[in-house]
């Protein structure tokens, strides 16, 4: 078991590594592409950015402002409350997120290309569980009251 705890450890570092890799390219902060990534399926109200990235209202009104000065967002007008704003990212900049990102599509096809059809079924059933079991952890970690870890 030590061994696929180290596992997963080598898998979470190579995540950070592309991601501190593709903020570098794209000249933000960590925290910046964590915001764009939350918001590749679509517009946002601020709050809901908030909600997803744990920031506080101030936090996510700089990091919008700064987001849309580099050009990676913009502001406009929600389409379900006049009187709220969501927050998009541009096509550009979403296209160039998504050509970096796709190198990491192609290693793994590359990768999970060369296994055959029994393989590729084991793989994506331990993988599977592995992301359950993360998601179980952050569930449970999520509940635990400050002081009590």
């Amino acid at each position: 078991m030590s061994d696929v705890i180290a596992s997963g450890r080598r898998i979470y570092a190579a995540i950070e590594a592309v991601d501190q890799a593709i903020a570098t390219q794209l000249g933000i902060h960590r925290s910046d592409l964590r915001a764009l990534n939350v918001l590749k399926d679509g517009p946002l109200l601020p709050r809901d950015i908030a909600e997803c990235t744990a920031l506080t209202s101030g936090s996510v009104t700089a990091l919008i402002d700064r987001l849309e000065c580099a050009g990676y967002v913009q502001r406009q007008p929600s389409q379900t409350d006049r009187r709220s704003i969501e927050i998009v990212i541009t096509p550009e900049k979403f296209s160039l997120i998504c050509d970096l990102y796709s190198q990491c599509a192609t290693n793994l096809k590359e990768c999970f290309g060369k296994q055959n059809a029994r393989q590729l079924k084991a793989s994506l059933g331990a993988l599977g569980e592995f992301a359950e079991a993360m998601e179980v952890a952050a569930e449970t970690i999520g509940k635990i009251k400050k002081g009590d870890a």
